[in-house]
């Protein structure tokens, strides 16, 4: 008979035990975000609808039209485009909740706070690089389908311009992670969907029918505030384009620390 033995590894001789941090954390969700491909969809969606759009609302642009209104016709898809951005951040909360991965990713970084401000991060870097790009393209797109002396152009050299054209990417930006925190706080995919498109789109359009106190919800609804950074001019009733994104950055970042809190503070 033979006898086989078994060697056992003496204590040391695995090497030393690394610590992780948050870089580790930044890595685990960014593979994470490109392992969804619903995710990506959901962004490629979002600019299909807002270049698509606004390239045909462009192309209808009326003589006489200034620039205001130029603007308008250009960026009238980013309404709907923002439906994608905001099912992107939802389903970056929601996916691990919905397969059940979501213990194996405390399990792997048990810091909740520590992996959720990663996913933050990743969700908000993400957001606001596609938003930059889609907001450059479709105002170059759009600026391009005018017609030929039918309306006042404007120009990106024009302060007002450049802030709108930047000011649409960051604000999409924010609104990835602001729907990424509902989805936290709902946990399932329909319902933080149905609450973040809510808070979106179908509230704000329930405020144009409140009178008086529709217009003071709808000045400082967070979501509305910061659409206004894509104003040229600041609109009758609403913030300041700057103070009104700043706002729904200071509002989105305070949600995203209650969902934290919530999930540190429930079971998985």
């Amino acid at each position: 008979m033979t006898t086989t033995t078994i060697g056992v590894p003496r204590a040391g001789t695995l090497g030393p035990v690394r610590k992780t941090g948050f870089h580790n954390a930044l890595a685990f969700e960014w593979i994470k975000i490109k392992s969804v491909r619903s995710t990506l969809w959901s962004l490629l969606a979002a600019a299909v609808l807002t270049i698509g759009i606004g390239m045909l609302a462009a192309a209808n642009v009326q003589t006489g039209t200034d620039k205001t209104g130029v603007m308008e016709h250009i960026y009238g898809g980013l309404m709907f485009g923002q439906v994608a951005v905001l099912v992107f951040g939802v389903l970056a909360a929601t996916a691990e909740y919905g397969t059940g991965t979501i213990s194996s990713s405390f399990t792997a970084v048990p810091s909740r706070t520590r992996l959720l401000a990663a996913k933050a991060l990743v969700v908000w870097a993400v957001s606001t690089v596609v938003g930059l790009a889609i907001s450059i393209i479709t105002f170059a797109a759009g600026l391009a389908l005018v017609p030929s002396g039918h309306a006042v152009l404007p120009s990106i050299a024009e302060g007002g311009v450049l802030r709108a054209v930047v000011g649409g990417g960051i604000y999409l930006g924010l609104l990835g992670v602001f729907a990424l925190a509902l989805g936290l706080i709902v946990r399932a995919g329909a319902g933080a969907v149905t609450a973040a498109i809510s808070a979106a789109l179908v509230l704000p359009i329930g405020f144009l029918l409140m009178g008086g106190v529709g217009r003071f919800l709808t000045e400082w609804w967070p979501t509305q505030a910061g659409f206004q950074i894509l104003s040229l001019h600041q609109a009758a009733d609403s913030l300041a384009p700057v103070t009104g994104l700043v706002y729904f950055a200071a509002v989105t970042f305070a949600l995203l620390a209650g969902a934290v809190t919530m999930v540190n503070r429930r079971d998985a």
